[in-house]
Order: C-alpha cells, then sequence, then structure tokens
C-alpha cells in the first residue's frame, strides 16, 4: 500500500512540475510589441515595433531575425565538427579523412591565393572558345548539368498543376544583382550599389592579369549586357503572382516561337528528352 501510495505522489510532483514548466515556457516574445501602435493600423509594426527599433545587426551578418537564431547556433556546430574532424588522423579513404581534408583546403587561404586564377582556368579556355550562338548554347548547357546556371536557369521538379510528374521549368536569368531594380532604380543607395558592383566585377577582370583600364571596360560591358538582360525580367512583385509563372508550351511551338535559342539542340546537349517544358518567364526568353 505504501508503494502505491509513494508512485502516486511521485507522479503528481512530476505532473505538477510539468504543469509549472508549461506555464513558464513563452511561445510569443511580448517585449518585442511596440503597444503604442494600433493593431488596425500597422499589424506588423506593433508585434514587432519595439524589436524592430532594438535589434542588432552582427558587424559579420547581413540580417538578422528568428531564422538566424536558429541557423547560427547550427553553423557554429557544423563548424565544430569540421574543424575537429579535420585536425585529426584518419584513415586514408574514410569519410572522415574526405571531408577533413576539403575543409581544409577551402581554409588554406595562402594555398589559394598562391595559385591565383589557376583553378578556374578550365573554365576560362571554354569560355574563350565560344564564337557563335551554337557554342554559347552548348557552353550554357554544360554549365548547367554541374548546376551553374548563366543565361538560363532551369530545374526539374513537380508540375505545379500535377504533382504526379515532373518537369523541366525553365526561369529568367543571367544578372548578378538580385532582382532587375536594381539595374533601374536612381536613388542614392542604388546607384552606390551598382558602381560597387561595377568595381567587383572589374577587380575580378584584373585577379586574371588585365590593366586596370581593361578591367573598367569589360566591366562596364558584363553590366550592359545583364542589363540588357535584366530589361525583360519580372519585377519582384511580379514574380509572386503565381498562376502567370507557369507556362507549359511544346518544345516544337518553342521551336517556332523562338528560334535562336534552338530548343531541341539545347535539350540535346542537357541530356533532356521531353515534348513540354514550363516556361517561367515567357518575355525573358523572347528576347
Amino acid at each position: 500500500m505504501k508503494k502505491i501510495l509513494y508512485c502516486a505522489l511521485l507522479a503528481c510532483v512530476v505532473i505538477s512540475c510539468t504543469e509549472q514548466e508549461k506555464e513558464g515556457r513563452k511561445y510569443v516574445d511580448v517585449e518585442g510589441l511596440s503597444t503604442s501602435i494600433k493593431p488596425g493600423d500597422n499589424f506588423f509594426m506593433y508585434v514587432n515595433g519595439t524589436w524592430y527599433d532594438t535589434a542588432k545587426i552582427a558587424d559579420d551578418q547581413s540580417g538578422v531575425g528568428s531564422y538566424s537564431f536558429l541557423n547560427i547556433p547550427q553553423k557554429v556546430l557544423l563548424q565544430n565538427i569540421l574543424q575537429e574532424v579535420a585536425a585529426g588522423t584518419h584513415p586514408q579513404g574514410s569519410v572522415e579523412q574526405k571531408v577533413g581534408d576539403f575543409y581544409a583546403s577551402g581554409m588554406d587561404a595562402e594555398a589559394i591565393n598562391q595559385r591565383g586564377y589557376e583553378p578556374i582556368q578550365p573554365l576560362l579556355t571554354k569560355i574563350e572558345a565560344i564564337n557563335d550562338r551554337t557554342s554559347l548554347l552548348r557552353f550554357v548547357a554544360d554549365e548547367a548539368k554541374v548546376g551553374d546556371n548563366s543565361i538560363f536557369r532551369f530545374n526539374i521538379s513537380p508540375d505545379d498543376k500535377n504533382s504526379t510528374i515532373n518537369i523541366a521549368h525553365f526561369s529568367q536569368a543571367g544578372i548578378g544583382l538580385p532582382d532587375r531594380d536594381y539595374y533601374f532604380k536612381t536613388d542614392a543607395p542604388t546607384l552606390g550599389i551598382q558602381n560597387a558592383y561595377k568595381d567587383y566585377i572589374a577587380k575580378l577582370f584584373e585577379l586574371t592579369g588585365e590593366t586596370a583600364d581593361e578591367a573598367a571596360r569589360n566591366a562596364a560591358l558584363v553590366y550592359d549586357i545583364e542589363k540588357q538582360l535584366a530589361t525583360s525580367h519580372k519585377t519582384r512583385i511580379e514574380r509572386r503572382q503565381v498562376k502567370n509563372n507557369y507556362n507549359k508550351f511544346a518544345v516544337s511551338e518553342l521551336q517556332k516561337k523562338q528560334p535562336n535559342i534552338g530548343w531541341s539542340n539545347l535539350l540535346n546537349n542537357l541530356g533532356m528528352d521531353t515534348d513540354t517544358l514550363d516556361i517561367r518567364q515567357p518575355a525573358y526568353y523572347d528576347k
């Protein structure tokens, strides 16, 4: 009897502690609320106003938010694991040895700088060999197969209107800035971004041995090409209209509609055998 009573009392204590833990657990950060703002006037600022005005972005981060609080600790954990593996001695051919060597090679800044642009020389040689539309599209396809989308961006995923099948989706691409507006807005911050981006491109050319003048001319040319491509891009707001980003075409129709692309050859170079594509932003491929 005493044993039963003891177990019953123990159960009550455990339940009581659990309930107290639940009561003490916060599911909403009320300290971030800005109660001076009416929810009906601006619900976002009502919920986040105080946090928005007081949150600090770390010097080594581009932003801050609830995702950061989850993501950054995970990255630190992974970094610690990689550093430990890289510092250890492991059997040749083991997962630990491969991962450790791969991480160490990426962290060896001195060796990376000594090699200069040698590792990308094969890629530059391929680019130098481009002399017409056919060779350009072949290069684009070859790069896409290793995950490098340049003037075309494509992926294979379920059909938006029929999840039982996969379909190839082609989207607008070809620009280095986040979206088209960065090329056409004329406010001071955007102009500063444009100039910094041009300087960055020029620096890349200088790192391949070009003079400052040559690099500046080539950077201006690259930027102008990207700006021309951006003219046919949908804006970020336009891309939110999901229905307008679903446009299925027969490959035979695209062959007639966009003969300069040569869809049959492009798909063949990609190793794809399909008669239907989803062109997310047709205006881009029309251009």
